[in-house]
């Protein structure tokens, strides 16, 4: 039986590394996507550990020349899962945010899981169960202040998520936003330094919503969903 295969950008920290981790346990190769190699190759030394061979591809999502390059890299492959889990952030009041801020955090959260999932779509559809998910964020559920270009990007990924989805339903490709929040990640971390880990959701409980939705009979999806800890307010 041929092991199925899981492209995953953002691979080498925080979800990203959950969610690798949680696939090679269940015997999912993963293609670990981002932008420090030392850290990729850390992670596929992890699911190596599990008995899972991951591949390795350190590049910029963000640069179209070197998704196009990972795009020939898989050429004649099959992918059965994407995550667009690559992301930044930026707390700036509207006012204080540059044109250049601002068009850097729409090209990684936003323009990136687009211009992706278009080049892997003809690998995704030789798959017989085929998911296309995409990393959101609660601030599209919970609008909040000094996060108004991030705010926009992860709003234009789900209406990119809703559109795409109603597209691929008639080949049965199912595609997700999962919206957590906050979570235990690195990014939190230089986010919100010293915050109270209580409240937050962890990498693994991501990982394990992630891999749920994944392993969903074929023709079975979920609508777009927020997951987040009670104790947050």
């Amino acid at each position: 039986m041929t092991s199925r295969i899981a492209v995953i950008t953002g691979a080498g920290q925080g979800m990203g590394r959950a969610i690798a981790l949680r696939f090679a346990a269940d015997g999912i190769k993963p293609v670990l996507v981002g932008r420090a190699e030392s850290k990729l190759r850390a992670v596929a030394d992890e699911v190596a550990a599990l008995g899972v061979e991951a591949s390795v591809h350190a590049l910029d999502v963000t640069g179209d020349a070197s998704v196009a390059e990972l795009g020939d890299a898989l050429d004649g492959a099959t992918v059965d899962i994407l995550i667009n889990c690559a992301g930044d952030w930026l707390i700036s009041l509207a006012q204080d945010t540059s044109n250049e801020q601002l068009d850097h955090i729409l090209r990684v959260n936003l323009r990136a899981p687009y211009i992706l999932s278009r080049t892997l779509l003809p690998n995704l559809r030789r798959s017989d169960n085929a998911s296309i998910i995409n990393i959101g964020s609660l601030v599209t559920a919970n609008l909040v202040p000094t996060v108004t270009a991030y705010t926009a990007s992860k709003a234009g990924l789900k209406g990119l998520t809703g559109s795409l989805a109603a597209e691929l339903r008639p080949e049965r490709i199912r595609v997700v936003m999962i919206s957590p929040g906050p979570a235990d990640t690195p990014m939190r971390a230089a986010a919100s330094p010293g915050i109270d880990k209580t409240v937050l959701v962890g990498a693994e409980t991501i990982a394990d919503t992630v891999h749920h939705v994944v392993s969903l009979p074929r023709g079975i999806t979920i609508s777009d969903f927020t997951l987040y800890s009670m104790l947050w307010e």
